[in-house]
């Protein structure tokens, strides 16, 4: 049985505990809510210590177990990306039509180093060329070569080759004793053409305007106008002084002009240019003759022949002069080998070198043959008037004498102011 006094203690005991906790409690709310207040987190309750077991009972603590880390989810295997599309190729460019023109009468024409076809002056040939650069060359005989870049664009059309003809061959084959005579005619104009087309272009050197003049000269001479020739290869002497080959064509046109002084001076120019230039020698042995200098032309037309021009008229040339020298003898022989077809040129000397031998018959009988060649010609009649007045046969010379003057009345090819003074004494005679 409980004692009073211990039941009063029991019950002062619990109502302390009881305040000491309702006390506690108010101030753990109390510092709940100021935590609210200000922000801060709760402070953690202690837990509960567990309560010992009976010895016996007594099992190891278990390990406290390792959270499992979270299983990642299985990625399902992607294939590579594929690359990226390849832009759409451009269609490969087309050819282009081009027409290709030149200036000569025919050319090869290469693309880089293949032959691709002919081109002529009046037939263009046809290619088709991608476009980008290029190279075209062209070649001609007697020409330079062409070869040049170009580039070819859509707009392009045609290509226009101008060749160059090759001026220093055809120089060289005309200072040749050989082949001077073989230049043709195409071939002046082609040099015409090339030095104007440089002159054109706006190249002034004073070789091209020569060259120019030069084949104009040329030109001018081949067709008999002299004095179309005349001033254009003077003018070109002018320009280049040293030019043995513009010097020698003036001094043909002044022959051919009947101007033998005018030719002397141009063929002695030619040869100071050109000591070795055989046919400036036979031009100069052609002036002297018609100046009357005999012995000096004899000189230069041997030294034409032993520099290797021998053209036909030379025999006939040098016959000529040896008769002026009264060597007859020389100048029939000089006239043998012409003898198989002679000409009416050649038939005249013969007679004029058996006249100087007073071989009269002879020599009527090659002038009468020269005249049956051609009728036409004054010097068969110059010669028959000439022997027949000195015969005293002024009836048989009269006829003669006046045909020969209405042949030749400027007197190119004889000399008719003596002609006729042998006409009017041969009227007063009576024989």
């Amino acid at each position: 049985m409980t004692r009073p006094s211990d039941a009063m203690l029991v019950g002062l005991l619990i109502g302390l505990m009881g305040g000491n906790w309702s006390e506690a409690s108010c101030l753990a709310q109390e510092s709940n809510i100021e935590r609210r207040v200000k922000g801060e987190p709760k402070p953690a309750e202690p837990a509960p210590e567990p309560e010992p077991g009976p010895a016996g009972d007594r099992k190891a603590a278990p390990r406290p177990r390792t959270p499992a880390s979270p299983r990642k989810k299985p990625v399902p295997a992607t294939e590579p990306a594929p690359p990226p599309a390849a832009p759409p190729a451009e269609a490969p460019p087309k050819p282009l039509d081009i027409l290709v023109t030149v200036n000569v009468s025919q050319a090869d024409i290469l693309v880089g180093e293949k032959v691709v076809g002919v081109a002529r002056r009046d037939q263009p040939l046809k290619l088709q060329l991608l476009p980008g650069v290029v190279r075209i060359s062209a070649t001609s005989e007697h020409y330079l070569p062409f070869s040049q870049e170009v580039e070819i664009i859509p707009e392009t059309k045609r290509l226009d080759i101008a060749l160059d003809y090759d001026v220093g061959a055809l120089l060289a084959r005309y200072e040749n004793p050989r082949t001077t005579n073989l230049v043709t005619a195409e071939e002046w104009e082609a040099l015409v053409e090339t030095a104007n087309r440089h002159i054109e272009a706006g190249d002034l050197r004073i070789e091209y305007r020569a060259l120019g003049l030069l084949g104009q000269g040329q030109l001018a001479l081949r067709i008999g106008d002299t004095a179309s020739a005349i001033p254009r290869l003077l003018e070109a002497t002018r320009l280049v002084p040293a030019s043995s080959i513009a010097n020698y064509a003036l001094g043909l046109a002044c022959l051919a002009a009947n101007q033998p002084a005018e030719a002397t001076t141009a063929f002695q120019r030619a040869i100071a240019a050109n000591p070795v230039l055989p046919m400036a020698h036979y031009g100069l042995g052609l002036a002297l003759l018609r100046r009357g200098q005999s012995r000096e032309a004899i000189a230069s037309l041997e030294r034409a022949e032993a520099l290797g021009y021998a053209p036909p008229e030379l025999p006939l040339q040098l016959a000529r002069a040896l008769v002026a020298q009264r060597a007859y003898g020389a100048a029939i022989e000089r006239l043998r080998p012409l003898m198989l077809s002679p000409s009416v040129e050649v038939l005249v000397t013969l007679g004029d070198a058996y006249a100087g031998q007073k071989k009269t018959d002879m020599a009527r009988e090659a002038y009468e043959t020269a005249l049956q060649r051609n009728p036409s010609s004054p010097l068969p009649h110059a010669r028959l008037g000439e022997m027949l007045f000195r015969a005293k046969k002024y009836k048989e010379a009269r006829p003669h004498l006046q045909q020969a003057v209405e042949l030749d009345p400027d007197g190119q090819q004889v000399n008719t102011t003596e002609l006729r003074t042998l006409l009017q004494k041969a009227a007063g005679k009576k024989k």
